[in-house]
């Protein structure tokens, strides 16, 4: 589940979470962009949906539907959406929390007579994009469990697959079971998973996280030593001012929530064939989305 794109302009969006009114300008920017040539790619890198009370309405399952109308991640398409842990967790049936606020119930309840189909769609996001210039793209960023477990090698990450030993999720996808999720948590992969796609970065790791990007940095490269990948994209945590460097090799970019205001929210465009050597690199290659 890890996808490579080796030519072509990227458009970088990140943590919409169900607000239609910013995926909406999403999509009218790529367009703009792509007909001035200056895009190729749309890539949401994760957390599509559950919108925050309070903020606006929650349009999330809309949003879904609009971008399978686009075949996003098919062969053919142009958009790509990435596994962000809002998404995995309706793959198996975790309730997620955080603090007073329960995401999941919300949108069980809206897709319910389309379970299989959403579940699906999530089920073929990539986990991670990698550059052919050296930028490895996700929703999460690094975390202790990438290159510390044997199993979890990089053919591991090339080869993921939601239907392995565990396929309790599957077999009843058509309908929601929290059971299910709790099962999967006492399981190898649930804990692994968990880790690597719900860690706070570095308000969880501090000072260690910096050796942590490096780390997955080098096991994502273990297969192109001659072109290593060299910095990170990821979405994940709010950004006041819409993008942000995090140490020398990782740049935040948040093009919806967790924005100070509208004005505040980025994009960021980056060529796939292009080298970017630090976080700097990539802040420079940041612009507003309004």
């Amino acid at each position: 589940m890890i996808r490579d794109i080796s030519s072509g302009k990227l458009m970088i969006v990140s943590d919409l979470h169900g607000n239609g009114y910013d995926f909406r300008q999403v999509l009218k920017t790529y367009q703009q962009l792509k007909k001035k040539g200056k895009a190729d790619y749309l890539v949401f890198l994760g957390d599509l949906i559950h919108a925050y009370p309070g903020k606006q309405k929650d349009e999330s399952l809309e949003m879904i539907e609009e971008l399978m109308d686009l075949k996003a991640n098919q062969p053919d398409s142009d958009v790509i959406c990435l596994l962000g842990n809002h998404e995995f967790v309706h793959i198996y049936h975790i309730p997620l929390a955080k603090g007073p606020l329960e995401f999941t119930s919300w949108f069980e309840y809206r897709i319910q007579k389309c379970r299989e189909v959403v579940i699906q769609f999530f089920m073929n996001m990539p986990m991670m994009l990698r550059t052919k210039g050296g930028v490895l793209i996700n929703h999460t960023g690094a975390s202790n469990r990438y290159g510390a477990d044997e199993k979890f090698d990089l053919d591991y990450l090339k080869n993921f697959n939601h239907g392995d030993e565990f396929t309790k999720h599957i077999e009843n996808i058509k309908k929601y079971d929290p059971q299910i999720g709790s099962e999967f948590m006492h399981t190898e992969k649930g804990d692994y998973l968990w880790d690597i796609l719900m860690n706070g970065n570095e308000k969880q790791y501090k000072e260690e996280y910096d050796v942590m990007v490096s780390q997955i940095l080098d096991l994502l490269s273990e297969d192109r030593k001659e072109n290593p990948l060299q910095t990170l994209v990821a979405g994940h945590i709010g950004v006041d001012y819409g993008a942000e460097m995090v140490g020398e090799k990782q740049l935040r970019i948040c093009s919806s929530a967790g924005c100070l205001r509208d004005l505040e929210k980025k994009i960021l465009l980056i060529s796939a064939d292009k080298e970017y050597s630090d976080s700097e690199a990539l802040l420079n290659r940041c612009f507003d989305l309004f």
